[in-house]
């Protein structure tokens, strides 16, 4: 790797919870002014118009049809699938607590299954780093555990989340890790947002209230989630064990609320930062390369 590669891919665990904790604040705004797979289809045109021209210009070489029909399942898996569900649960009345508590049982759940999917072996103190993890997420999101309005769609929809982000991280892994990034966004993103234009069709109004700040929402999901922290994910999993990376997202809630804190002045006592000492005890342990190779 170039010495630009190299230090982009020491900062990516950083910049990746950064990035993708902004996510759940960014999504309840805009689901104000437009409803869920409306929101989604859209960032998915916007994101494949401007990927396609730079990728022309770039010239990007194009993998054969095996591998375009490999993204195309991460794609409808992660940018529809797992979005989609995330956005309805908030949608429905699920607050940013559970959904973030919920979603937050991935690493345990890919840390279950990656051993038969991948033949990653989990040691005995990334298992323990994994239930600390977990704890943390509980202690940091306790005081936001409210149900609030929330319906049973929006229970059910919150309980896919981790099912989905985890069969998209390990199919991944497993079938176009090696794949180059630009096409990646470009087959996703149609294909996702082929499958987000449909269901929108057929389940939403497709209202907009248009304005300065749906554009400021799709202008943050495209930039910074889609183009940004969707591509040092796959970095990320191109040269980490999955079990490892998957970890980071013990770190996104507990940020999210600290970006809460910061930006709006909500409440952050002394739990949540105690819980988020935790989470990142139990991330170091899951992450630490271990002398002994055990």
């Amino acid at each position: 790797m170039t010495g630009a590669n190299s230090l982009l891919l020491k900062a990516a665990p950083f910049l990746f919870i950064l990035t993708w904790a902004s996510g759940f604040p960014i999504t309840r705004f805009g689901l104000e002014f437009t409803e869920p797979f409306t929101l989604l289809w859209i960032r998915s045109a916007i994101v494949v118009v401007i990927v396609s021209i730079y990728a022309a210009i770039v010239r990007a070489p194009w993998p054969d049809k095996k591998e375009i029909a490999h993204i195309a399942v991460v794609g409808v898996t992660l940018q529809c699938l797992y979005l989609g569900a995330m956005f309805s649960a908030l949608g429905e009345g699920v607050s940013q607590g559970v959904a973030a508590l919920v979603a937050g049982m991935q690493p345990l759940l890919t840390a279950a299954v990656v051993g038969i999917t991948l033949g990653e072996r989990v040691s005995r103190i990334q298992w323990a780093g994994f239930v600390l993890g977990f704890a943390g997420l509980f202690i940091v999101l306790s005081e936001r555990l409210g149900i609030g309005t929330a319906t049973t769609a929006g229970f059910i929809f919150s309980g896919l989340t981790p099912i989905f982000i985890t069969a998209a991280s390990l199919y991944q892994k497993k079938y176009c890790a090696n794949s180059d990034l630009r096409i990646v966004m470009i087959v996703q993103q149609t294909a996702a947002g082929f499958c987000n234009f449909c269901i929108a069709m057929a389940i939403e109004s497709s209202d907009i209230a248009w304005g300065a700040e749906v554009i400021f929402v799709w202008a943050w999901l495209v930039v910074i989630l889609t183009i940004g922290a969707t591509n040092l994910l796959y970095l990320m999993l191109r040269h980490g064990e999955t079990s490892r990376v998957s970890s980071l997202f013990y770190l996104t809630p507990p940020t999210a609320v600290f970006l809460g804190w910061v930006s709006y002045d909500e409440t952050m006592g002394i739990a949540a930062m105690s819980g988020f000492l935790v989470s990142v005890a139990g991330v170091f342990l899951v992450t630490r390369t271990p002398k002994d190779g055990t």
